[in-house]
């Protein structure tokens, strides 16, 4: 089984990367099974939790910006605490990566799926509400909204998910800040 497995949406699977994104990067260097659904939010987590998670496991979350233009924050908020109290079950090595900032004048709306729209100002409520939760249950969170450069953005060539230079920044905030063992 692999030490670190991510749960994560298109973003996490590499899309707009034809080098395979952030978390092809991180499983080069480190066991890294990526579990990463492309149009995830937190309710596809709750919902399918895999059972098969080795104890001495790292559990990394990066979820966040598909929940704010489809879920409610409260209930993003609850997904998140059960997410948790899922995860616990199996490890207490859980590490939250937040949402990435979008460029918002290409997807607000979404030209592939124009009845939804993605909003940085949201973007950054979800970003913040898992800083809370991440604080108040001890489980380390990348702020990656806060953390990537302004220039990320120009690495957007759809407005949401980055190329392999954006999944570069990605993966060097995430090395950056996680212990890997």
């Amino acid at each position: 089984m692999a030490h670190y497995l991510i749960f994560g949406d298109s973003i996490g699977c590499g899309e707009g990367d034809p080098h395979g994104g952030w978390a092809k990067l991180l499983a080069e260097k480190y066991p890294v099974k990526n579990l990463s659904i492309d149009g995830a939010t937190t309710d596809n987590y709750v919902k399918n939790f895999p059972t098969n998670i080795d104890k001495n496991s790292t559990l990394i979350i990066a979820l966040g910006v598909n929940d704010s233009a489809k879920l409610p924050l409260t209930e993003f908020q609850q997904n998140l605490i059960q997410l948790i109290k899922l995860a616990k079950k199996y490890t207490q090595k859980i590490i939250f990566v937040g949402p990435a900032p979008v460029n918002q004048v290409k997807v607000d709306p979404v030209p592939w799926a124009p009845e939804i729209s993605y909003k940085n100002n949201l973007i950054k409520q979800f970003s913040a509400a898992i800083c809370l939760i991440a604080r108040k249950e001890k489980i380390k969170f990348i702020d990656l909204f806060n953390q990537l450069p302004p220039e990320y953005i120009k690495t957007l060539n759809d407005g949401f998910h980055p190329n392999h230079a954006g999944h570069e920044k990605i993966y060097k905030i995430v090395v950056k800040n996680i212990k890997m063992c």
